[in-house]
Parts: C-alpha cells; sequence; structure tokens
C-alpha cells in the first residue's frame, strides 16, 4: 500500500499548490509521514495566512442581507475568498450564503476550503443541493477534492449521495485518496454488492492504473469490509478474473494478491487455475507460484515478485 499512498500524498500537496505532480520530484524522496505532515504543516499555513483579512471581510457580510451577500459572494470575492470566509461565518449563516450559490460555484469554492472547517455547514444544506454539487465534481474529475469530504458526511446522507451517483469508477478513485482507509469502512458498509462488483470489474477494464489500486485499498480497509471485496472479487466471471491475473503479472502484484487467494475457497482456487491454464497457460506457472507463498510463505529473496 505503501508506494500508492505515496502517489496519492504527492497528488493531493501538488493540487494544494496548483502544481503538477511533475513538478515536485523532491516529494518523493520523502517518508511517507513527514509527507503527509509537511502537507497538513502547509495546509494550516495557508488557511491561518491573512485571517486578520478574512476576519474583516465575514464580519462585514454579517451586515448584508443574505441575497445581497450571494451575489457579491459569486460575482466579486470568487471561490478563493469564500472558501477562506466560509469557515469564520456562523454555519447558519453560510449555509443561508451557500443554498443561493450556483452548484458550480460551490464546487468552485470546494476546491480551496478545508472541509474540516465548515462540517457543520455541511450539515445544514439541503441534500439535493449536495448530491448536484457532487455530480458537478465528478464531472470534472475532482477526485482528490471530493475524498476530503468523505468523513464529513452522516451516513444518511453519504448513503443518498452514493445513491445518486452512478459512476462506479469515480467512486472507487475517490476511494484512493481518502485520509485514512479506514473511513471507507461504514461507506464500503452501504454499497449493495452489486456497486461493489461493479467497481472491481471497472478496475479490471480500466487496466493497470486502476487494479493496482483497488488492490491497494482492498488491503488498507477494515477486515469485515475487505472480506466483503475478496468474497466478490472471488466470484466475479472467468473473464474478469483472467484479466486480473494478467494485469497482477504485468506489474508485479503477486504479494498484493496473495492474501486474496489465501483467502479463496479451494473451490474458487480450483476455477480460477483452470480458467488460467485453458487461456493463459504461460501464467500458470506464477498463479501457482503464488498459492504456495500464499498457503506456505518463502523468505523474501525466493518469490517471483522480488
Amino acid at each position: 500500500m505503501s508506494d500508492f499512498a505515496h502517489q496519492a500524498e504527492v497528488e493531493k500537496f501538488a493540487l494544494l499548490l496548483n502544481l503538477a505532480p511533475a513538478q515536485l520530484p523532491y516529494l518523493y524522496k520523502l517518508k511517507l509521514q513527514t509527507l503527509r505532515q509537511l502537507r497538513e504543516q502547509t495546509t494550516a499555513a495557508l488557511f491561518d495566512a491573512d485571517a486578520e483579512l478574512f476576519g474583516r471581510i465575514a464580519a462585514s457580510t454579517r451586515l448584508l442581507p443574505t441575497l445581497i451577500a450571494a451575489v457579491i459572494a459569486e460575482k466579486a470575492l470568487g471561490p478563493l475568498l469564500c472558501a477562506r470566509v466560509a469557515g469564520l461565518l456562523p454555519p447558519q449563516r453560510a449555509a443561508d450564503i451557500a443554498k443561493r450559490l450556483s452548484s458550480d460555484f460551490l464546487a468552485d469554492v470546494c476546491v480551496n476550503i478545508n472541509p474540516q472547517q465548515i462540517r457543520e455547514l455541511i450539515a445544514l444544506m439541503p441534500i439535493a443541493r449536495i448530491i448536484d454539487v457532487a455530480q458537478t465534481m465528478i464531472r470534472r474529475k475532482d477526485y482528490i477534492i471530493m475524498a476530503r469530504f468523505v468523513d464529513c458526511l452522516d451516513q444518511a446522507t453519504m448513503r443518498k449521495v452514493i445513491d445518486a451517483l452512478d459512476d462506479d469508477e469515480a467512486l472507487l478513485r475517490i476511494g484512493f485518496y481518502v485520509e485514512e482507509p479506514q473511513q471507507l469502512d461504514p461507506v464500503i458498509m452501504l454499497f449493495p454488492d452489486l456497486r461493489l462488483r461493479n467497481m472491481l470489474v471497472s478496475a479490471i477494464e480500466q487496466g493497470a492504473e486502476l487494479w493496482s489500486e483497488a488492490l491497494a485499498l482492498i488491503h488498507a480497509i477494515g477486515a469485515q469490509p475487505r472480506q466483503r471485496m475478496i468474497t466478490l472479487t472471488a466470484a466475479l466471471e472467468d473473464s474478469s478474473l483472467l484479466c486480473c491475473i494478467a494485469l497482477t503479472d504485468q506489474q508485479q502484484l503477486w504479494s498484493q494478491i496473495r492474501p486474496l487467494l489465501k483467502a479463496w475457497s479451494d473451490d474458487q482456487v480450483e476455477r480460477l487455475c483452470a480458467a488460467v491454464q485453458a487461456d493463459q497457460p504461460a501464467l500458470a506457472p506464477r498463479l501457482l507460484q503464488a498459492l504456495e507463498d500464499a498457503l506456505h510463505p518463502s523468505p523474501p529473496e525466493a518469490r517471483i515478485d522480488k
């Protein structure tokens, strides 16, 4: 998981600075925890900068009628200033203004805001508006931004958002960027099996990048949702399983897939081996070795993905 988590951290940091990850090559040399601490400190510094100025803007906003404040926010202040001011307003006042802003503008504000500072505001927003903003961000592929809000929605709201968003691939990508994978445990339990299965199929069909992210997520989440994902993986059609084995071999992800294979039943393993032997015989020895290593771990230097 560490390589994938490190990549996610670099991408989050790059977004914070409005840069491309390729412009920050030195970040890849930092340890994961150091990189995360640096990002959190930078976030705090950016949001604390000019706090007095933003406080004065927030104070002046309180004197205006809600409609006028909303017009000024969208037409004059812009999303960046609004993001800084939102957390300084009383939650109900901020929510009343936000309800009058367009969903496109609110999506722009979300890019620049610290969700932890507006948890009460979010709770006061109509669910229909939250869904509309989420759909806007999905269309924009703002996956990193959306991941920051996962921990800010209560279960009832989260369920309605999930039901309204039908892009399972996008939801999987959002999950990759969630701050703490454990935050996903209760969220995963809200999904019906069919939606989770569709995520797995999407990950496999999209190829190397998304399959590796899916494997990383399966290993990072808690035991109960992890077992559920493993069970659903084992129940995929032969064509999907063959594709995932091919992707695993291409990326040398055998160490990532061993725990899945170990948790499968004998019948499920036999079905996979038979399918691989029939359609991809060249991969059969490596699959058998992965199964052997899963059941009887050998020294690292003896493994096929060394």
